[in-house]
């Protein structure tokens, strides 16, 4: 991580938090914070320091904020819902626990879409996160104060977590980089439930070199990533798949232009495209998405509360929801006995074409030799805060804010296949993402030919 200097009497650690405070505090209009834990940053900063000045040793200290749906010792873990404001644990999640090992210091916990059940992070308890570009604009979500903290420059990295795109969706909304990892390869203990299944935590950085390191602490990998065919053997171009349907199609302006411009930067570096079809994959994904999340929902929130002595129980905490209209989606098909809960057949069917969806991802990679698939992250940029929640226009009609956001990311999250978003170079407008995804487990052959398309994109 970034080295910091020192002033006399002062270590790197208390200047280095120092600094992320007096930062917080200018942009707390972007309400990025649900928990500044200025105080405890501060005594952790002071602990790395006097480690340091007695020559003990130990990492560089960086700082990191953390999704307020994911465990951090002595802090509130409201994900988001009013239920849980007075709900403290007392460990870390294994993700934290092991940043903080190689130096992090946790300034806080960030805003999000109320138990992650959005996409914009307009948060009826907690106020709304404002982009970090425009604060007029909505941050994306469910993990928008992540994002934003990270891309206004409060923390140097950012713990969320993604179901169907919650740490591309708002990476990509406020032009940071952002990883979703293959699902099972971070832990999730320690974490809110949403669907057992699709759940990781994932990370965020305003730099692809730190995102990569970040996923190398998190997981003990070697800080290098492997170099995929195209990077080892530089006779051969990366190979990219260009969907042909759906992912590519529907843009707004600016995400078409920003799109259309990288490829044909791509193009002239070499690239080797490969159409390829994908509305299979979206069809797929709509059969799964909703029965798999209310399927999962009950029974993973009802253990975790239970784990973690939260003192209440799932009908509890969804009848305290502060989103009526999310109270009433959950209260009408989120728990057992209600008249749209998919039960254990829908559940079972839900996970049987799942099987279905990860087999056609797996023969579009081996059959085409892709490298990774490539699209914009969000088909939209952002939008007015609390003005386009239910629906925004795109082209000429209203479509469902939700489903429009999560578009490209959702049957990538869905198959629990890794997938990265960098930023765009655009001009005039909001940020624009790119996505990369990957075979499943190949998260560190995704990462480096990420590298490899980040360098073409950043190249004037």
């Amino acid at each position: 991580m970034a080295e910091q200097h020192t002033t006399a009497g002062r270590g790197r650690a208390h200047d280095l938090v120092s600094a992320a405070l007096e930062r917080a505090a200018a942009v707390g209009h972007l309400n990025a914070f649900i928990t500044l834990d200025a105080e405890g940053a501060l005594a952790q900063a002071a602990r790395s320091d006097e480690r340091r000045a007695a020559r003990v040793g130990g990492p560089a200290p960086w700082s990191l904020v953390v999704k307020d749906n994911t465990h951090v010792a002595g802090l509130p873990n409201t994900a988001g819902t009013p239920a849980l404001t007075g709900f403290v644990p007392a460990a870390d999640a294994p993700v934290v626990a092991a940043l903080r090992s190689a130096g992090a210091i946790v300034l806080g916990k960030t805003n999000m879409h109320e138990l992650s059940l959005g996409a914009t992070s307009c948060n009826h308890t907690f106020g709304a996160v404002g982009n970090a570009t425009d604060p007029a604009l909505f941050a994306g979500g469910s993990s928008g104060g992540t994002a934003v903290a990270v891309a206004a420059g409060v923390a140097e990295a950012g713990l969320g977590t993604d179901t169907g795109g919650s740490v591309t969706i708002p990476a990509a909304l406020n032009g940071v980089y952002g990883l979703r990892p293959s699902a099972g390869r971070y832990s999730s203990a320690g974490v809110t439930p949403l669907s057992t299944t699709r759940d990781t935590p994932g990370l965020m950085a305003r730099t692809l070199e730190r995102l990569t390191t970040l996923d190398a602490l998190v997981t003990g990998a070697p800080a290098s990533p492997p170099a995929p065919p195209a990077l080892a053997d530089p006779v051969r171009p990366l190979r990219l798949g260009l969907p042909r349907q759906v992912f590519t199609e529907d843009l707004e302006d600016p995400v078409r232009t920003a799109w259309e411009q990288a490829v044909d930067r791509l193009t002239s570096a070499r690239t080797e495209w490969v159409p390829v079809d994908t509305a299979h994959l979206v069809e797929y994904d709509d059969r799964i998405g909703f029965p798999l999340v209310f399927g999962e929902f009950a029974t993973a929130l009802g253990r975790y509360l239970a784990e973690h002595g939260a003192g209440l129980g799932p009908a509890e905490l969804i009848a305290a929801v502060g989103d009526p209209d999310m109270a009433a989606l959950l209260g009408a098909a989120a728990l057992p006995g209600s008249p749209g809960y998919p039960g254990e057949a829908g559940l079972r069917g839900a996970l049987a074409t799942r099987s279905t969806l990860q087999e056609a991802y797996a023969e579009l990679f081996t059959a085409h030799g892709l490298d990774a698939l490539l699209s914009p992250t969000v088909p939209v940029c952002a939008r007015p805060l609390r003005r386009y929640e239910d629906s925004l226009p795109l082209n000429g009609r209203d479509v469902p804010t939700f489903q429009t956001l999560i578009r490209n990311t959702s049957p990538a999250a869905t198959s629990g296949l890794p997938s990265v978003t960098i930023p765009l170079p655009v001009s005039g407008s909001a940020p624009v993402g790119v996505q990369l995804i990957g075979p499943r487990l190949a998260d560190r052959e995704l990462l480096a030919t990420a590298a490899r398309v980040d360098a073409v994109l950043r190249c004037r």
